[in-house]
């Protein structure tokens, strides 16, 4: 079932960017870069940390940015809970597709 109020959103959203597909990957690319510098930065501030205590922060951070960003769809969605699923799932997906470059690098 399609949350029209999702559907709705996403095309003013498009409507009001009127920006080409291309010039949506470069900001997505650039700004999700950015983000990543930022708090890789932030990380680097607190001192020498271990991987394994550095890792979990970052996915942290960048899990309570993503968390951010859903949170302004849920809060619009009719059903949120569905919304809430539906966006995480679809996020995870993309994740996934992000790191194929480094899976298919593995001999």
């Amino acid at each position: 079932m399609v949350n029209r109020r999702l559907v709705f959103l996403k095309h003013r959203w498009e409507l009001e960017m009127a920006v080409s597909k291309q010039d949506r990957f470069k900001f997505v690319n650039e700004v999700g870069y950015e983000a990543f510098q930022l708090i890789t930065k932030r990380m680097e501030e607190l001192g020498p940390v271990a991987f394994a205590e550095l890792f979990p922060s970052l996915v942290g951070a960048a899990t309570v940015c993503l968390a951010n960003v859903l949170g302004q769809a849920v809060e619009a969605a009719n059903n949120r809970s569905l919304a809430a699923d539906n966006l995480v799932t679809s996020s995870a997906k993309q994740v996934r597709s992000f790191l194929q470059p480094v899976v298919a690098q593995q001999s």
